[in-house]
């Protein structure tokens, strides 16, 4: 476990060895098709908090952890249990693209060039941090780095939510 993380360590500071593996993860987390059922349970939490000028976390993991509870115990479950990850990403990823176009609409030169030039570095920076996650104990962040994509994505989405919220205030 100790060599495996070390491993993980060294590997995650020194650049990837194929770009086309972080590409190809993201290519696949993002194309997954958002399920309606999926969406709603997230759009009516970000509603919620929207009310009360929350910052959204608690939304985070709403579709993913009940997905990874329910898989727990099968032979395979690092394997659902990524599938679930994936499945939550679909919809961070989607609220994402939105969210960029809300930030974009505002009007504000310099926060659009800010949002556009991090977009730029965004997914090869997660995909970077998130490789380390599939090298250590899956029990200790279940879903490995997809659920860590899953959650950096939000993350990220729920601050371009309130960027697009503040630039479009009038």
């Amino acid at each position: 476990m100790k060599f495996k993380l070390a491993a993980a360590i060294l590997a995650a500071g020194l650049p990837l060895a194929s770009m086309a593996f972080a590409q190809d993860t993201t290519q696949k987390d993002t194309t997954r098709s958002t399920a309606p059922a999926d969406l709603a349970v997230i759009d009516a939490c970000l509603k919620k908090v929207e009310k009360t000028g929350g910052f959204g976390a608690a939304c985070i993991g709403l579709v993913a952890d009940p997905c990874i509870k329910a898989a727990e115990g099968a032979n395979d479950d690092v394997a659902r249990w990524k599938a679930c990850a994936a499945r939550e990403l679909a919809v961070w990823t989607q609220k994402t693209s939105e969210a960029l176009k809300k930030a974009q609409a505002g009007g504000f030169a310099d926060a659009i060039k800010a949002v556009n030039d991090s977009q730029k570095t965004f997914a090869a920076s997660r995909d970077r941090l998130c490789a380390v996650f599939d090298n250590v104990d899956p029990g200790m962040y279940r879903g490995g780095a997809s659920y860590c994509r899953l959650r950096e994505t939000a993350n990220r989405t729920l601050s371009l939510i309130k960027l697009g919220a503040a630039v479009n205030e009038h």
